[in-house]
């Protein structure tokens, strides 16, 4: 079986740059804990305090904080933080409620049709899933990972073709993603477009060599070409880089 990966973001911040922005959270929620001791009925309060959780990855703080503002002042773009916190959160069927409430919020929507989507991808929503992506693109969302994710979607739903025209349009925007050629190549796998799958596997190992999962996949491709030598070159290269489940396949082949 070949992995397919992408599910999950892989930018990100180095540690320093993390721990600053926590402290500038803390004292950001330190100012309105004590604002809202003197003002207790103030929706922007609750609010601010709330997304200032939210970032510092106090998500279920940020929740009570947003229900307590808009229950003072109900507004459609507290319903829009709330759902972003409960989907970072993990109640995803919550977080699919309250971005299906903004289909008449005009700000942000781009980022609602995304984020709606990318609950319902991780809910096995696929089909919907796809639809709210297009919908975000339709918004002029040309973010890499808005097809990225469709492609999964549309992946899942064993449609090879269309998840590998997803994974072409996110590699033109960022031809870096050593996430969208893996991805590709395993839907060029699925096609028998095996020549193209080991092309798009070694762009992907150029990019990152220690991904594992994409030797495996380029092992796998070489086998169904009777390519035994490389592919056990290759099974061996991903064992090395820490998945012993595949040394049983590696003892049974290659020796």
């Amino acid at each position: 079986m070949l992995n397919l990966t992408g599910c999950s973001l892989y930018f990100g911040q180095k540690n320093y740059l993390k721990e600053k922005r926590n402290n500038i959270n803390l004292e950001i929620i330190k100012n309105f804990s004590k604002a809202i001791s003197r003002d207790p009925n103030n929706s922007t309060f609750y609010l601010e305090r709330g997304r200032a959780k939210n970032e510092y990855g106090d998500f279920k703080g940020a929740i009570k904080d947003f229900n307590k503002s808009f229950k003072i002042s109900p507004e459609l773009r507290i319903i829009f933080y709330k759902a972003n916190s409960k989907y970072k959160y993990g109640d995803f069927k919550g977080a699919i409620k309250d971005y299906e409430k903004l289909n008449f919020f005009e700000k942000y929507r781009d980022q609602i049709f995304y984020n709606l989507a990318s609950a319902q991808l991780t809910n096995f929503d696929y089909q919907n899933a796809i639809n709210n992506y297009t919908k975000s693109i339709e918004y002029d969302n040309n973010d890499e990972f808005v097809y990225l994710y469709r492609g999964n979607a549309k992946f899942k739903l064993e449609d090879y073709v269309g998840s590998s025209i997803d994974y072409g349009k996110s590699i033109e925007i960022n031809d870096r993603s050593y996430i969208a050629f893996n991805n590709r190549g395993v839907s060029n796998f699925k096609l028998k477009n095996y020549r193209s799958a080991l092309e798009d596997f070694k762009k992907s190992l150029n990019i990152n060599p220690h991904n594992y999962s994409t030797f495996y996949n380029k092992s796998l491709t070489h086998f169904e070409l009777k390519e035994i030598k490389k592919a056990c070159i290759n099974l061996k290269k991903s064992i090395k880089l820490g998945k012993e489940v595949f040394k049983g396949e590696y003892l049974k082949i290659c020796l």
